[in-house]
């Protein structure tokens, strides 16, 4: 296994924790639902992203090189959430849609191409 190919593995891994295990503290109302770009969920789930983003970097690159990506995962993280949360909720699209999953799917395409793009600049 190449280092590029370990680092892809290890953002989508903290990809699976950050969305599936981490975004479940924020289901509180509280937290809004992504739906307003003054909704907390959106930049604490993205704060996530980006966190987690820099950890793993640092273990294969500096400091600064891995804050930046951070940075950068934090922007495409809430960028790529909102609009796909705006788009269902135009579209009145909920999870027993099948065209739901269909965009949850491209959303997460998204999310992998950024997490390659990364590697391939990382290393």
């Amino acid at each position: 296994m190449t280092t590029t190919s370990f680092l892809l593995f290890m953002l989508l891994v903290k990809h699976a924790i950050a969305d599936l295990a981490l975004q479940s503290r924020f289901n509180n109302p509280e937290y809004g639902d992504k739906k307003n770009l003054t909704d907390k969920k959106l930049w604490l789930h993205s704060l996530d992203h980006a966190g987690l983003t820099v950890l793993v970097s640092l273990f294969f690159v500096g400091l600064f090189p891995a804050l930046l990506v951070g940075l950068v995962d934090f922007v495409l993280h809430a960028g790529i959430d909102y609009t796909k949360r705006i788009y269902t909720l135009k579209k009145k699209l909920g999870y027993k849609h099948a065209k739901f999953w269909r965009i949850q799917s491209i959303d997460q395409i998204a999310h992998y191409s950024c997490y390659f793009i990364y590697a391939l600049i990382l290393i």
